[in-house]
């Protein structure tokens, strides 16, 4: 079995430098290691053109082109490649050194599974969110993975994020590349949906990685907001019906109406700022109006929240 990995990064150079460690010290070896350098500022490039091995190839973008774009170009990439499966991660996504080891043993021609994938956890616990059931295609409904599913062996789920997500090669050229034209958010949603017609993911439960991210559990919005707003609606018009979509949108707009009535009565440059990113999502989102937004970036000033 030959495998492969996509890393995208973005100013995160020592976590990068451990995800890269941690790829190339796979019980079960990549055969390649394609890293997309999103214009980074804090030292990856040089760090990046440092390296001598040569399983890594690299990506440097003139511009932050978002996640989205990085794991289009790492997809495309692998497209005519002799691979059989190609792993995606965030520089972020710290791999076990069993990782691969754990999956391949049940990478088999199966009918009803297209994907594999392994259990993200965050300060040693299980991360739900990155694998969800969508029990019904008709309908945006997604529900969590749970406990009782990780006390088996492994389980099947429909939607999955790409922190950790194996995709088989000759699936590439069916349906192509995740949307570059998200930027960020629901690009993973979205080309699960897409891979949902040849099959099921499998998560393997024994295979780790550490996702080392900063979990915020505080309530409220920031500039990816906007994004995941607008691509949400993208995604319901790519896959399921106007009544779902038509729902969505009148969900949207109550919220817009009682942001403006907030933001009358409160004078409050929170909820000003909510309200112009709601009213932006929607009409971008409906006129499709993708990539980046110059108003929604890393560097956007978000104002503190403060109680209604």
């Amino acid at each position: 079995m030959k495998l492969g990995v996509i890393i995208v990064t973005f100013n995160r150079l020592e976590l990068l430098k451990e995800c890269i460690n941690a790829c190339l010290n796979q019980t079960y070896k990549f055969k390649e290691i394609f890293i997309f350098n999103n214009a980074s500022t804090d030292g990856t490039k040089s760090y990046l053109d440092s390296l001598k091995n040569n399983k890594i190839t690299i990506s440097h973008s003139k511009e932050n082109l978002g996640g989205a774009f990085g794991f289009y170009e790492g997809v495309r990439h692998f497209e005519y490649s002799d691979l059989d499966y190609v792993l995606l991660i965030d520089d972020d996504a710290i791999l076990d050194k069993n990782y691969n080891y754990e999956i391949i043993k049940y990478m088999k021609n199966l009918n009803d599974i297209c994907c594999f994938s392994g259990t993200v956890k965050t300060n040693d616990k299980i991360q739900y969110e990155h694998r969800r059931h969508l029990k019904n295609r008709k309908k945006f409904k997604e529900n969590f993975s749970n406990e009782k599913e990780y006390s088996k062996e492994y389980f099947d789920y429909e939607l999955s994020t790409f922190c950790g997500l194996f995709i088989p090669v000759n699936l590439i050229k069916k349906i192509k590349y995740p949307s570059k034209e998200f930027f960020i958010w629901f690009d993973d949603t979205e080309y699960s949906l897409r891979l949902l017609n040849y099959g099921k993911i499998r998560n393997i439960n024994s295979a780790f990685l550490n996702h080392k991210t900063n979990l915020n559990n505080k309530s409220g919005h920031n500039w990816k907001s906007y994004y995941s707003l607008r691509n949400r609606i993208i995604v319901l018009k790519r896959h399921f019906s106007r009544w779902e979509l038509f729902k969505y949108l009148i969900s949207l707009r109550i919220k817009l109406l009682e942001l403006s009535i907030v933001t009358i009565v409160k004078k409050d440059a929170y909820y000003k700022i909510v309200f112009k990113m709601y009213k932006d999502a929607i009409k971008d989102g409906t006129k499709e109006i993708l990539g980046k937004n110059i108003q929604y970036t890393p560097q956007m000033k978000f104002p503190e929240k403060h109680k209604i």
